[in-house]
């Protein structure tokens, strides 16, 4: 799959999750995951190559400028807790935004990189863009086991002294 075809792929996923987001802090986590990840690999496999281009750098340079105030109001909506009553309108205007800015890359930015690369660099580009995409959205973090003492006492208490410090919880709390 070229690097277009798998950006509009990913495009529908990321319009489908945006319209789950906003009454629901479970599904706005995947949305935002899933933008974080499609907006740096885009950068990278897309947009880093396409701004090398004289005649798209303008273009490109927009468009990722635009990624980077989706993040502003990524940040933003992260901000607030799930059940605040300005959650759901936060989410509603950055799937709205997000919105804008996929539509604007599949009418003018996508049909671009197609007249000036050939198809076999799409093509390469696409792999490394799903390659990169699917590994970052099924990494995870291990589970810390449920059986730590967090209360300072024993060698957690001998390590905070033999660092000193007062207690472990004033380390962590940094």
């Amino acid at each position: 799959m070229d690097v277009v075809d798998a950006l509009i792929e990913h495009h529908g996923v990321l319009r489908k999750l945006a319209d789950q987001a906003e009454g629901d802090a479970t599904a706005f986590e995947e949305f935002r995951r899933h933008l974080v990840v499609h907006h740096t690999m885009e950068e990278k496999y897309f947009y880093d190559f396409l701004q090398q281009i004289a005649s798209a750098r303008k273009d490109s340079l927009e468009a990722v400028n635009e990624h980077h105030i989706i993040e502003l109001i990524l940040k933003d909506a992260e901000d607030f807790p799930p059940e605040h009553e300005r959650f759901a309108i936060k989410v509603e205007g950055l799937g709205e935004y997000t919105a804008h800015h996929l539509d604007e890359e599949e009418a003018d930015i996508f049909p671009m990189a197609r007249q000036l690369f050939a198809a076999s660099d799409l093509s390469a580009l696409g792999g490394l863009f799903l390659e990169a995409k699917d590994t970052l959205l099924n990494v995870g973090l291990p589970q810390a086991p449920s059986g730590i003492d967090t209360t300072g006492s024993g060698a957690a208490k001998s390590l905070a002294r033999g660092l000193g410090i007062g207690s472990l919880k004033k380390m962590t709390r940094r």
